[in-house]
Order: C-alpha cells, then structure tokens, then sequence
C-alpha cells in the first residue's frame, strides 16, 4: 500500500553559507492512510522541523516530500495553497485569533477558501459539536480554559474536511487530565473519519496513549521507529531505552506517591 505520507533522505541545513546547523540529517519515514503516529524526541532534537517538512512550512535542503502522492517540492505556489486544505495543523499554544469569537476562529479558514457565510458557520456547529463546545460558539478564546481552547483549535483544523491533521506538542502546555481529554477526542476523531494523526512530542507517555506507530528523533536522525508496542517493550537503542526507562521512572515514582523525576 502506499503511504500516504513519504519521506526520502530528508535534510535541512540553516545558515548554509556561514556557521551551518544541520537541523535534518538523511531522514527517511513512510506514514499509512489512518495510522496515528508518534514522533518524538528531546528539545532540539528535530522533531518540530520535521513535521513543517510535511506541509513545507519549512522547505527541506535536499530529499524528497511526498504526500497524498503528489511531490510537494514540485508544486507551484497555487497548488501547495490547495494541498495544504488537506493538511491541517494544530499547536502547543493554540495560536487563536484572540480578537475573535469561537465561531470566527473556527471558521476562519472556511473564509480564507471563500465558503459562504451561512455554510461556514454551519459547518462551524458540526465541529462544536464534535469537539464539545456547542455552547461556547459566541466566547473568545480569553474566558476559555486551556483545554477548551486546544479544542477550538481542532475544530479550527477540521474545518476544511483535511486528510492529515499534525499535531505539534499540541498536549504540552496541558496539565495532566487534560491532556487525556484531548487525547482521547484526536483518538475519537482518528476512529470516526480516518484521518492520518502525526504527533509530534517529548512525551513517552502520550504516544504510548494513543499512537500505533513511533519514530524517535535525536540529533536531526530517526534512530528508531516501529509499532508503539515493540518500541516499548523492547527498545533497541540508547536513546530510544533513555526515553522509555524515563518514562517508567515517573510512573513508578508517581506510583508511589511521589512527584516524578
């Protein structure tokens, strides 16, 4: 089966003229239409570059991106406008329109694509309703907790009916119960319409709850990748044992009724 998502020998330097940092390093990744996948690593590792790959946000120095079976490094600058409605992105803090209501916000790329009113804001309820904010469409994201606020986003995401949703640190600036929340409203959405997931964190935690695949970033280089499962229980290299026994030192430490490492 193809992958929805390819990557080929992905790398990007920055500075390339004086002083360069090689952020990627000969990166090569395939992702499967549906699969909700996890890609992690500590800060700096390259991890956030890496998903703006996807979408081009950031432009690879060499390698090839591949998405839905179009070259995106190929496309002109109109048709990477129309590829990116099939990606959506949702972000560590939310990145709302803070001038604009709940409705406004998730509609607001509904408007950009030139959706008349009356059908955006219709499809603007399907998704609150989805998300569970049916009655906070006319609130700004001010008197919204984190947690609501993160769903907003997601709705946002939704709007255009996207292929692929990137999730960059999206469940970081939560505190533990809400982040279980919103796990388990990506995992619903994941279930109900199929959409491919790429999550990008440091946390062991949240891809252990709800990715089916894992590729571990470090120094600009997956160093390993496979099923959640078999990563876990028997990872294979340093830097994957060094985030799994961490990750096993907090939940025995919490456990036991301490605070963690």
């Amino acid at each position: 089966m193809e992958p929805i998502i390819h990557l080929e020998k992905i790398t990007k330097i920055y500075n390339e003229k004086s002083d360069p940092l090689k952020a990627l390093d000969d990166i090569s990744l395939d992702i499967q239409k549906g699969d909700i996948y996890g890609i992690i690593g500590m800060s700096g590792a390259g991890k956030s570059t890496l998903v703006r790959c996807l979408n081009l946000l950031e432009r690879p120095t060499s390698g090839k991106v591949i998405v839905r079976g179009k070259d995106m490094l190929a496309l002109s600058g109109r048709e990477l406008r129309r590829e990116r409605t099939e990606i959506s992105m949702i972000f560590q803090h939310f990145n709302l329109l803070m001038q604009k209501n709940v409705e406004d916000n998730v509609c607001f790329p509904l408007y950009i694509n030139k959706v008349k009113k009356a059908d955006a804001r219709r499809r603007c309820a399907e998704l609150l309703e989805i998300v569970g904010l049916s009655d906070k469409a006319k609130a700004y994201p001010s008197q919204l907790s984190g947690g609501q606020r993160q769903r907003v986003a997601i709705a946002r995401a939704l709007a255009t009916n996207p292929e692929i949703l990137l999730c960059d640190e999206a469940t970081s600036a939560l505190d533990p119960q809400t982040t279980t929340s919103i796990l388990s409203l990506l995992k619903e959405i994941n279930a109900r319409y199929g959409i491919t997931i790429v999550i990008i964190t440091h946390e062991m935690a949240v891809v252990r709850e709800i990715c089916s695949h894992v590729a571990i970033v470090d120094n600009g280089r997956i160093v390993e990748k496979g099923t959640v499962d078999d990563i876990f229980d028997s990872p294979k290299t340093e830097e994957a044992k060094k985030l799994v026994l961490y990750r096993r030192g907090r939940d025995v430490t919490i456990a036991e009724g301490g605070e963690g490492i």
